[in-house]
């Protein structure tokens, strides 16, 4: 019966609007996490410091989805993806910033050899790809707090419905374990009825020296 409960529970779990929106997100943060990269490579083969810095948001963002999607099919790992998530949320805010502040700047510190024209375009793409980022993420991370809690709510459901069963089990067993030891006692306390019965109504029969028996 319990193990029924969890395979409804998962089945429950694994077709719950949340959950699948914390897939669909996720896949969609691994997608624009890698054209992001592509981005930033594109505009700089060997990039500049602040181009490592966008690298290492976009690779942290990979990370975080991945582990997103691995937290989902074991339900481990989850603080993991939630300090990943909230870097990634961090570095997006960040990088956001600093191209909408200071667009010219952040250009310059890209380091890119490529025409003005093809600069802005791809500066464009990479920040119109971090916003898009962002709002998933936090999306995202949303959601998948949503389906945790949901999850500690019917591992905990499951849990008290065994120990209740556990303990109804027990119950039933220490009935049964009782009557058959006072059935094994009343047995034990007929025969010996039986015993004393035969034994006090028995006549003690002696051989008597003329070959005859003596009755007492």
């Amino acid at each position: 019966m319990a193990a029924s409960t969890t395979g409804n529970s998962g089945v429950r779990s694994c077709c719950s609007l949340p959950n699948l929106l914390v897939w669909l997100l996720n896949l969609s943060l691994l997608v624009l996490a890698a054209a992001a990269l592509g981005t930033v490579l594109l505009l700089r083969p060997h990039p500049t410091p602040f181009g490592w810095a966008l690298v290492s948001v976009h690779a942290t963002t990979l990370l975080s989805a991945l582990a997103a999607l691995y937290a989902q099919l074991t339900h481990l790992c989850f603080p993991t993806h939630v300090a990943l998530a909230l870097a990634s949320l961090s570095g997006h805010a960040l990088a956001s910033l600093a191209f909408f502040l200071r667009y010219d700047h952040s250009l310059r510190l890209l380091g890119s050899a490529r025409d003005r024209r093809e600069q802005f375009v791809l500066a464009f793409m990479e920040e119109v790809l971090l916003l898009a980022m962002f709002l998933a993420q936090a999306v995202a991370l949303v959601a998948a707090c949503v389906v945790s809690r949901r999850w500690a709510r019917e591992h905990e459901a499951v849990e008290t419905e065994k120990a209740a069963v556990a303990r109804k089990r027990g119950r039933k067993m220490a009935r049964v374990q009782a009557e058959s030891a006072a059935a094994a006692e009343a047995e034990v306390k007929a025969v010996d009825e039986k015993v004393m019965r035969c034994v006090g109504g028995s006549k003690k029969v002696h051989w008597a020296k003329n070959d005859g028996f003596e009755e007492c």
